[in-house]
């Protein structure tokens, strides 16, 4: 299939799945023809990223951004427990998808955000693969906020941005 077919049969499918989807503004890397920007539906909205490659594989990707008051709570652990914290968001995401290639913002001392993101090649892209690793990314989302809110419960979350998980 074509370049623009593949962005738009990728886009139907996830449109048709429940996933709201628009064209990805941002500059695209060197190595992709397009971009899509996906999330769930309101209330609770995980962005995810899609690329897809000149190659005509597909990378799906979301990035987690520890709020200010998460950051500044975990400068307030000590060192050792800040690593601690890190390698255990780590590996709950990896026991979520084994196969994400993740990323850690800053340093396992200083952890201010994760990126992970899932390949896809032209071979294996269909509908539920696609919607299935969707799925697993905002999975990863919810682990890694469910981490920071287990270890520091004090954080208050405005009661207009609690919402139903969509799965």
């Amino acid at each position: 299939m074509s370049k623009a077919a593949n962005q738009d049969t990728v886009a139907k499918w996830l449109g048709e799945s429940g996933f709201l989807v628009a064209p990805l503004s941002a500059p695209l890397p060197s190595n992709a023809s397009w971009g899509l920007l996906v999330s769930t539906p309101p209330p609770l909205q995980i962005k995810l990223r899609l690329l897809g490659l000149k190659n005509g594989d597909v990378i799906v990707g979301v990035g987690v951004n520890f709020s200010e008051k998460h950051v500044e709570e975990i400068k307030g652990l000590k060192p050792a427990e800040r690593v601690k914290l890190s390698a255990r968001i780590l590996k709950s995401i990896l026991e979520v998808c084994p196969y994400c290639r993740v990323a850690l913002r800053e340093s396992l001392l200083n952890p201010t955000a994760i990126v992970a993101e899932v390949l896809v090649s032209r071979e294996a892209l269909n509908r539920q693969r696609l919607v299935d690793e969707a799925a697993r990314l905002v999975n990863v989302f919810l682990v890694v906020n469910t981490i920071l809110w287990q270890e520091f419960p004090l954080v208050e979350i405005e009661e207009s941005k609690q919402s139903n998980i969509f799965m």
